[in-house]
């Protein structure tokens, strides 16, 4: 008796993977709401972001997120050498913040328009209006295909503007989360 085997009539080799079409991908990705986050560090050149909804939280003991960064992204470079990151939950009314740290104009700080302060723990940007914010400590890098999971151990979790709603990202758009009434 053959158990666990893989591949046609537990012959022991994998079948060849069949990947979906990366359009196809996307267009389903595209029916499934994420939340909205500015994933802040600090480079050479001082504080730095970019706006990420590939996030998630990992494990409570000990508390750990993680987020999914393009290689082709200054911000991945720059977290090759960091030590500590933070994530910033948007809150519904962050649209303009949102974009503003989803452009890629070198010439332009989004830090200059947007109030921030450093993290008492870590030392990264926290967005001070910010829904709320999770600092962590860099404790791993995995490559998968064209990303890097940079996974951290949450230093400092804290809401910042209680009872505000939460960004959300689904179907191209930003958007609002509504209560059902119970």
């Amino acid at each position: 008796m053959v158990t666990g085997s893989a591949g046609p009539a537990g012959c022991g080799i994998a079948p060849p993977v069949r990947h979906a079409s990366g359009e196809g991908f996307r267009d389903v990705m595209r029916h499934f709401p994420t939340g909205v986050t500015v994933l802040t560090t600090t480079g050479p050149a001082g504080p730095h972001g970019m706006t990420a909804n590939a996030v998630m939280s990992v494990s409570l003991h000990p508390p750990t997120a993680l987020a999914a960064v393009h290689r082709d992204t200054v911000t991945h470079g720059l977290l090759r050498a960091a030590t500590a990151f933070t994530v910033n939950i948007l809150a519904a009314d962050q649209t303009e913040l949102a974009l503003l740290f989803a452009r890629s104009h070198p010439d332009e700080d989004p830090f200059l328009q947007a109030p921030w302060r450093p993290s008492p723990v870590t030392g990264t940007p926290v967005l001070t209006q910010s829904l709320a914010v999770l600092d962590c400590h860099l404790q791993r890098r995995v490559t998968v295909a064209d990303h890097t999971l940079v996974i951290g151990t949450v230093t400092d979790a804290r809401v910042q503007r209680p009872g505000a709603d939460p960004m959300v990202f689904s179907r191209r758009a930003f958007q609002t989360v509504t209560k059902t009434p119970s």
